[in-house]
């Protein structure tokens, strides 16, 4: 499958905690995009005091919901190799992507 990898350039002070909310965060919100008719979800987490991280993760309409999950599942567990302790990143494949980002960059309902 065809990927491209985007990151932003600054660096988190804790990267593995950093790392692992990112996850928590894209997993939770690809548990709910792939229930849902568009395939897509939007969500934030409070990662300190004063400090959220903001996702996005969404699939193509032609996947089943099922490939759906299993797509984002799989990029997300590219986050180590894409975007390790950055805050910001994006893995876009060819039918899901995600991206994060520690300012908000869609509006969340």
């Amino acid at each position: 499958m065809n990927k491209f990898y985007m990151w932003n350039v600054r660096v988190v002070k804790n990267p593995k905690y950093f790392n692992a909310k990112t996850k928590e965060l894209l997993g939770n919100l690809a548990a709910n995009a792939y229930k849902t008719s568009n395939l897509y979800a939007t969500g934030e987490m409070e990662i300190e005091e004063n400090k959220k991280l903001y996702g996005l993760v969404q699939c193509t309409r032609d996947l089943s919901n099922d490939d759906c999950k299993k797509c984002l599942d799989g990029i997300i567990t590219e986050i180590p190799s894409c975007c390790d302790g950055k805050e910001g990143g994006r893995v876009v494949g060819g039918s899901c992507n995600f991206r994060y980002e520690i300012y908000p960059f869609v509006n969340i309902p």
